[in-house]
């Protein structure tokens, strides 16, 4: 792992190009799909770090005071809930990069699975939604394929084939997790109630509001590495995208 990541324009080509999209079902519109290519230039960017840890990472590196479980543990935590002493001792274990980042910003969030830790800077970092999951049987994703999918992405997962069937389990739970998290949601709703937003790597995912209706929620997908499925979502009334920065060594 590198002292200091470098900023990086990730995946100029589609991520999700092997990934089967649904086809448009009757009496519904197919959501319109983002702009091509790299995101929005005048959208506000929100730095996002991607720290992998683990026999991977540069054995002498940075952030090897972290094992690879810790970052499934702090999943879910951000300055609020892992300030003061404890804040202090975690940026003491990352790339010297991330940890000043976060020493300076007034709110960051961890998005964290087995050997990938996702850092998240600034206030804007509350209104989008990030999700990350190691793509294997034994850790993707935290429920059953029936528990998380529609019947229309069961069938996808079904007709998929075997060697690619928990990768696409896993690329349709983070993009589901992330547009929840964009709106507030969380699981409190069931996701198997929302459909993924394909097609390709970037489209819209419709989350029943608060006070219904629907929030329209742009996701997106991104390959840091093959062991992973991550997704970043924002509602498309926001202007902010995610300024990713990772050790490419």
């Amino acid at each position: 792992m590198e002292t200091s990541a470098a900023l990086l324009e990730l995946c100029p080509q589609s991520p999700d190009q092997d990934v089967v999209a649904p086809r448009p079902r009757p009496g519904r519109a197919r959501p319109a799909l983002l702009a091509p290519g790299h995101p929005d230039p005048v959208a506000t960017p929100v730095p996002v770090f991607v720290v992998p840890v683990g026999p991977g990472a540069a054995p002498h590196g940075p952030g090897t005071g972290l094992s690879p479980d810790d970052c499934a543990g702090l999943n879910g935590h951000s300055r609020a809930t892992l300030g003061g002493a404890a804040g202090r001792r975690l940026r003491d274990r990352l790339p010297e990069q991330v940890s000043a980042a976060m020493a300076a910003a007034g709110h960051w969030e961890l998005y964290g699975t087995r050997g990938l830790l996702v850092v998240a800077c600034g206030d804007d970092a509350r209104r989008m939604g990030f999700s990350v999951e190691s793509v294997r049987p034994e850790t993707s994703p935290p429920y059953t394929p029936y528990e998380v999918l529609t019947a229309h992405e069961a069938g996808l997962v079904a007709g998929c084939p075997a060697a690619g069937r928990d990768r696409l389990v896993t690329r349709f739970w983070v993009r589901k997790d992330a547009a929840l998290q964009a709106v507030g949601r969380g699981l409190s709703l069931a996701p198997e109630r929302i459909e993924a937003g394909f097609p390709g790597d970037h489209g819209t995912v419709r989350v029943p509001g608060f006070l219904g209706g629907e929030v329209l929620v742009a996701v997106r997908n991104f390959a840091f590495f093959p062991a992973y499925e991550c997704a970043v979502a924002v509602p498309e009334s926001l202007a902010l995208t995610p300024a990713f920065c990772y050790s490419a060594g």
